[in-house]
């Protein structure tokens, strides 16, 4: 391979690293029983936690565990939105 292995991302001006800056992004999420389920974006746990759809677990690293009263229906939006996203 020619040329520099400076990473790509890094070469075309973005300091952070890609993995990092989304890692920072994220709340992790449990499910009822505690099991822990795709993370989100921290503006979907905010309106989550504005409808009392989950409960605060844990401040650092943030986490947020799901109401057993919780629908199906949000679960399913977790999973479309966040490939949206």
């Amino acid at each position: 391979m020619t040329g520099s292995t400076i990473d790509t991302e890094t070469a075309a001006g973005n300091r952070r690293l890609a993995s990092l800056a989304h890692d920072k992004r994220t709340v992790r999420v449990q499910d009822a029983n505690g099991q822990p389920i795709n993370p989100c974006h921290p503006a979907r746990a905010r309106q989550l936690k504005r409808n009392h759809r989950v409960s605060l677990v844990c401040r650092h690293p943030f986490t947020i565990r799901l109401d057993p009263e919780c629908p199906v229906e949000v679960l399913l939006l977790f999973s479309e939105e966040d490939f949206l996203l």
